[in-house]
């Protein structure tokens, strides 16, 4: 088989590892391999797991926060336009408002 040959001449060749040529401490069998190898994709699942729902309480935190502060500008808002309104025009504001609500039920 033909392969591109590298020009420098430092570069050593590589060959494949030899299993049986290897010290004992880094022999492992493919079944030991096999397991590690699903532990660690589990560990990982679980830390994905785990980020998700901080990042889900976090989000869910920062909503609340945003709705709350909305609720009060809205309420600050209305309080607001209360004071400008006359209490005539109130009044007329209050009964459109009742008008409309008995339309929506129907």
């Amino acid at each position: 088989p033909l392969r591109r040959v590298s020009g420098k001449v430092w570069k050593a060749t590589k060959k494949p590892t030899n299993r049986t040529m290897m010290p004992k401490a880094l022999k492992r069998s493919f079944e030991q391999r096999i397991r590690e190898a699903r532990d660690r994709k589990a560990l990982k699942q679980t830390e994905k797991e785990m980020k998700d729902e901080k990042e889900a309480a976090r989000k869910a935190h920062v909503a609340k926060i945003v709705e709350r502060r909305k609720k009060r500008e809205e309420a600050e808002r209305l309080a607001a336009q209360q004071e400008k309104m006359s209490l005539r025009k109130r009044m007329r504001v209050k009964r459109k408002e009742l008008k409309n609500r008995a339309h929506a039920k129907h």
